[in-house]
């Protein structure tokens, strides 16, 4: 990675503590002005290509360190449950309330979902979301609540036109945002406003910010293209254990109401592996 002259001068002048990169991408980059700032040099997710040998701190996801195969931990990796994420109670709570203002959503009762798509691993069919939302409805009026949904980039056109068709002009969908059809990311102020959060497996890092939300977290498994164990699996075991999730399965869909009624009184605790990665490098001073 090469910087132009125009790039190098808009550079802080003096010295630095941390250079912070996350990804491939700009981990080069990260290396090359350590070097210039005799700073340290710090890597959220793993940078293939390089390694993590030559930065003093790597900070990385369960499920990518599982496909590292290290037969011992480097001292200089901070392994995080799920995905680091930059989810803050105080400006959840600021979006929800610009987001309320939007909607103007007055019940109790806020259920949000976060509805993934298809990728390598996953398929969100049309026939699972059907199913689901069908039992979406049943919960939201059995609690007087309201629902607020947003797709995702990789939601499909048919599973998008369902979520119109069942959604749109039902009373009790305060929030509907199509994905591919608007800028409009209401994620954030979902999570602050929500009292509970339903996700779908196909996204480690929805997951992740759900989880580090006040909501509780119900984690949805959906259709796999093949069956092999993934990664992602352990992760969301962890989690479930340790009481970050719950977890449904694609066999308890059909009496998906009657448990999303249970984890009402079921609380997930908060995930803070921020706060865990903060911490790490203020070890580093």
């Amino acid at each position: 990675m090469i910087l132009t002259p125009e790039s190098y001068q808009k550079l802080p002048k003096g010295s630095s503590n941390f250079i912070i990169s996350a990804g491939s991408t700009m981990a080069p980059l990260n290396l090359l002005l350590g070097r210039i700032y005799k700073a340290k040099k710090i890597v959220c997710m793993n940078p293939p290509f390089l390694g993590t040998r030559y930065f003093d701190l790597a900070i990385i996801p369960e499920h990518d360190y599982r496909r590292m195969h290290f037969l011992k931990k480097p001292k200089n990796l901070l392994i995080t449950t799920g995905s680091s994420n930059r989810i803050n109670l105080e400006n959840l709570k600021e979006e929800a309330e610009e987001l309320n203002k939007k909607i103007k959503c007055q019940s109790k009762v806020k259920i949000g979902i976060l509805l993934g798509g298809d990728d390598q691993n996953y398929h969100i069919s049309k026939e699972w979301t059907k199913v689901f939302l069908e039992g979406m409805k049943k919960f939201t009026e059995r609690v007087n609540g309201d629902i607020l949904l947003t797709t995702s980039r990789r939601t499909s056109p048919e599973v998008e036109n369902l979520c119109k068709e069942m959604l749109s002009s039902w009373q009790r969908c305060k929030l509907l945002v199509i994905a591919n059809e608007t800028g409009e990311n209401p994620v954030r102020g979902m999570l602050g406003l929500c009292s509970i959060i339903f996700t779908t497996e196909d996204s480690i890092a929805m997951s992740s910010e759900a989880a580090s939300s006040p909501a509780t977290t119900a984690v949805m498994k959906v259709g796999r293209k093949n069956k092999k164990h993934l990664a992602f699996d352990e992760t969301f075991k962890n989690l479930s254990q340790g009481g970050y999730i719950h977890l449904i399965s694609k066999e308890q869909m059909p009496e998906l109401y009657k448990i999303a009624l249970q984890l009402l009184s079921q609380p997930t605790k908060i995930l803070n592996e921020t706060e865990k990665a903060a911490q790490a490098v203020r070890k580093l001073l």
